[in-house]
């Protein structure tokens, strides 16, 4: 019984991981890595709905590392929240260079 159990708490644990949303980055840190543009995401929400849980959402299904908020505009007339978002990748080097062990 604990065997299964350990077992689906480490399926979880996988599946969780392979489907992480990307993660927020400053736009100040791009000059700071290698980053790679992977592409430009417009996302339109209602004017009242929570801006993270809006691009979170929106983003879940996205295979990026990171994105980054470019502009933010409200229509109030439509009550339309559009949020540009850019999302990039570290390259495949730099990341084996962070998990490297010395």
């Amino acid at each position: 019984m604990i065997k299964q159990t350990l077992t689906a708490f480490s399926l979880l644990a996988l599946s969780t991981v392979a489907h992480a949303t990307p993660e927020l980055l400053a736009p100040t840190e791009l000059e700071y890595g290698q980053f790679e543009l992977v592409e430009t995401v417009e996302i339109t929400g209602n004017i009242n709905d929570s801006l993270l849980i809006l691009v979170d959402d929106s983003l879940k299904h996205k295979s990026s590392d990171f994105y980054v908020i470019e502009d933010i505009t409200e229509d109030t007339s439509e009550e339309t929240l559009t949020v540009t978002v850019n999302l990039y990748n570290l390259p495949d080097n730099e990341l084996a260079d962070d998990f490297q062990v010395s």
